[in-house]
C-alpha cells in the first residue's frame, strides 16, 4: 500500500466513486461506519498510510456521516487531512460547512453530467501529493 491513500466513504457507489476510481491508482472504497475509523486510525497511526484526503459522500445516513466524522475531529491526523464532503443538496450546504468549516463541500447544481469533476478531482490531487 502507499503512503497516500485516497478513501472514499459513501453508504452506496454513486457517480462520484466512479470519478475517483477513474482518476486515482489506489482508492480504498469504504462504508463510513465505527469500525471504518478504528481500521483508518490503525493505518494512520502505523504509518502504513502516511497522509490522506477523505472524500465522504453524505447524501445518506446524515447522522452517521456525522458520527464517523466527529471520530475524526477527534483523531490527531486525521483531523487535518483534507476532507471533500460530495452528495449534499445546496440547501444542506450552510449547515455542513458551519458544522465543519474545514471541509471542501462540493454541490452539485444543474446536471451531473455537465458538471467539472475534472476541476474537483485535480483539488483533490493536488492534496493527496502535497505530503511527498
Amino acid at each position: 500500500m502507499s503512503t497516500a491513500m485516497l478513501y472514499y466513504l459513501a453508504w452506496q457507489e454513486d457517480d462520484w466513486l466512479d470519478e475517483v476510481l477513474d482518476r486515482f491508482p489506489e482508492v480504498n472504497a469504504l462504508v463510513p461506519t465505527v469500525k471504518t475509523f478504528e481500521m483508518l486510525a490503525e493505518q494512520r497511526e502505523s504509518g502504513e498510510v502516511k497522509h490522506a484526503v477523505l472524500v465522504l459522500n453524505a447524501a445518506q445516513e446524515q447522522e452517521r456521516c456525522r458520527e464517523f466524522l466527529q471520530l475524526c475531529k477527534t483523531h490527531a491526523q486525521m483531523s487535518r487531512d483534507p476532507l471533500y464532503m460530495v452528495g449534499l443538496k445546496p440547501e444542506e450546504e450552510e449547515a455542513w460547512q458551519e458544522a465543519y468549516p474545514n471541509a471542501k463541500i462540493i454541490v452539485i447544481t444543474g446536471f451531473a453530467v455537465e458538471f467539472d469533476y475534472d476541476a474537483v478531482l485535480a483539488r483533490m490531487e493536488i492534496d493527496l501529493e502535497g505530503a511527498h
